[in-house]
């Protein structure tokens, strides 16, 4: 009896200890490309705490379009800020607390891509675009560990839950038609979802698409995903086992919108699933619009007039908000999904591109805003 409640105490001590210690806040990390800067923003409160300056050298780009934020990923801890730095072709991770950098890695000699860090926080993957690669990096230290052969132009990475496979989607050379009968490096097709073992890297299979696999999120039990297309304004259904498209919805298109509003082949340009798999928000690029869409049958909920070009799309608050980023008017829509109207439209830095949502810690919190450049 007296080691029970010895143990007991113990417990009771421990629980009441974690409850004393302030609870981490759900932050919004926002990629602003063209300012090379990314924006910390309060989700609860709705407000920009403050930014990291992921371009502290003053790295110059030859690029017309500046880009020195593609991507941006978050340890699960909550302590490091991962920036893949477009145009500048590398991968720079920062202390959150001090806003300082710790390391960058060379990927890709003109353009570093989308990424995704894995859920023990111990890997990075990261595409090398012109290299028609994806390179694996050690999170903690930058080096990179090894690499896998992809479509052409590789853009989106994830990981499955189990941490075994890696998906790597490619687009393709965008504005540059692909002949017909064009292979990868590593595949049958220059637009292809390529899997891959995540500690070996050999490649498991290479699925052919007809066109370039925007972004993409896994079904909840991952045996298939919804997905925009290149050149299209609609989201699809995935099965992998059957290896088709089985459900497709086509998306309203604003008046007077042409090919020339599309922006890198992509009329629609981010997508978000919320946790039951019920529910999509999809950035409509070209019309200015975020779509709200009932999965998995794929049926239109409502739209909500944004900013100008939203760009990318992830859930916060318990999946009660979708955050959607406005390139071009440099701005965040905050999107209720029970209400389908847009909340508030925060100001931010120039050229909004990416969003990743974490947890982070009190302590952490509280030394970024005190380490005010």
């Amino acid at each position: 009896m007296r080691r029970l409640a010895v143990v007991l105490t113990a417990f009771w001590l421990s629980a009441a200890a974690a409850q004393a210690q302030p609870a981490a806040g759900e932050i919004a990390f926002v990629a602003n490309a063209e300012e090379g800067t990314v924006s910390l923003v309060d989700v609860a409160t709705r407000t920009e705490l403050g930014r990291i300056d992921v371009n502290p050298a003053k790295l110059r780009q030859t690029q017309a379009t500046p880009n020195y934020a593609q991507d941006t990923e978050v340890s699960p801890d909550g302590r490091t800020l991962y920036v893949s730095r477009g145009y500048l072709g590398d991968v720079a991770a920062f202390d959150i607390a001090s806003r300082k950098l710790t390391w960058r890695t060379p990927i890709d000699p003109a353009r570093s891509d989308h990424m995704t860090v894995t859920r023990d926080g111990r890997t990075l993957f990261v595409s090398a675009y012109t290299q028609n690669r994806t390179r694996r990096l050690d999170a903690a230290t930058g080096q990179i560990t090894g690499e896998v052969a992809t479509g052409i132009s590789p853009h989106d990475n994830k990981v499955t839950r189990d941490g075994r496979r890696l998906f790597n989607s490619s687009i393709g050379n965008v504005g540059v038609p692909v002949p017909a009968g064009a292979a990868a490096p590593g595949g049958p097709s220059p637009y292809q979802l390529t899997i891959a073992d995540a500690r070996t890297l050999q490649v498991l299979d290479r699925i052919p698409f007809e066109t370039g696999i925007r972004p993409w999120r896994f079904t909840p039990d991952e045996k298939g995903f919804y997905a925009q297309l290149s050149n299209q304004h609609a989201v699809v259904a995935y099965d992998l086992a059957a290896r088709r498209i089985t459900h497709r919805l086509d998306l309203p298109i604003a008046p007077g919108v042409t090919t020339a509003d599309y922006v890198f082949d992509a009329p629609h340009h981010g997508l978000a699933l919320t946790a039951d798999g019920r529910t999509l928000c999809l950035a409509g690029r070209a019309s200015d619009y975020a779509a709200l869409v009932r999965a998995p049958a794929l049926t239109l909920i409502a739209t909500v007039p944004v900013g100008d070009a939203p760009g990318w799309a992830e859930l916060a608050d318990h999946d009660r908000v979708c955050l959607v980023v406005n390139t071009r008017s440099n701005d965040l829509s905050f999107i209720s999904l029970a209400e389908h109207r847009e909340l508030v439209r925060l100001k931010l830095g120039k050229g909004p591109k990416h969003i990743a949502v974490a947890r982070i810690p009190a302590a952490v919190i509280d030394a970024f805003r005190a380490a005010r450049p």
